[in-house]
């Protein structure tokens, strides 16, 4: 009896793990959108990519920054004072998948994140 309660315990925990699982996906930049998750970027092998979005919160005129670099070193970035922009930057986590992108004037006319345990490589 001790060892099918042990096993039961077991298989429940083995299962609430799986749900842990982080969306690792690693940084891709395009000539007007970039994505990837954070954590992703923060734990490659490369040392080279990162993504992330900023804000600075004065109260008359908030705005924000994103920006995100490829394992190849390619970099690009945009600006928004935007304030829904401004709000999902600071919904931001450290386990996000992040995707934006840009206009010709280097404007963000669209951010995308999300947090979650679904998405995971």
């Amino acid at each position: 009896m001790k060892l099918k309660l042990l096993t039961l315990v077991a298989a429940l925990f083995s299962t609430a793990a799986l749900a842990g699982f982080t969306n690792h996906y690693q940084v891709n930049v395009g000539s007007t959108t970039a994505y990837g998750s954070l954590v992703g970027a923060r734990n490659s092998a490369d040392n080279t990519q990162y993504i992330v979005c900023s804000y600075v919160g004065f109260s008359s005129n908030p705005y924000g920054i994103c920006s995100a670099r490829n394992s190849s070193g390619t970099t690009k970035s945009c600006t928004t004072t935007q304030a829904h922009h401004v709000e999902q930057i600071r919904g931001l986590s450290n386990e996000s998948y992040l995707y934006f992108r840009w206009d010709s004037s280097g404007k963000c006319d669209y951010i995308y994140s999300s947090t979650g345990s679904m998405y995971h490589e």
